[in-house]
């Protein structure tokens, strides 16, 4: 079934386009930073792999955030598709991230 999805959604037009913008992409986003008073929840896997820099990919998401307190970046072990393993805890995670919010 997942060969399928990817065959049919991976390889149009868009996606292809994208890929070959990625490097352009990236140059222009490189320093964006969310706004300092829009609260973010990132979801990321637990990763031990590190760049020669000495980042990983929770420091990559770190670097987008300002230090707004609402701010949250959740770890959660599996692959890159976290939401098809993983979606009752991120759904646990996204309704107390919201009632969070509620006070502010």
């Amino acid at each position: 079934m997942t060969k399928a999805i990817l065959a049919w959604k991976g390889y149009n037009k868009k996606v292809v386009n994208e890929a070959n913008n990625i490097k352009n992409n990236i140059n222009k986003a490189v320093d964006m930073k969310f706004p300092s008073n829009m609260p973010v929840l990132f979801f990321t896997t637990q990763e031990d792999q590190v760049t020669e820099d000495g980042k990983n990919n929770v420091t990559f998401y770190e670097t987008q955030l300002t230090n707004y307190s609402a701010s949250k970046i959740v770890t959660l072990q599996g692959h890159h598709y976290l939401h098809w393993t993983r979606y009752k805890e991120m759904s646990k995670e996204v309704n107390e991230f919201i009632e969070s919010l509620a006070g502010d």
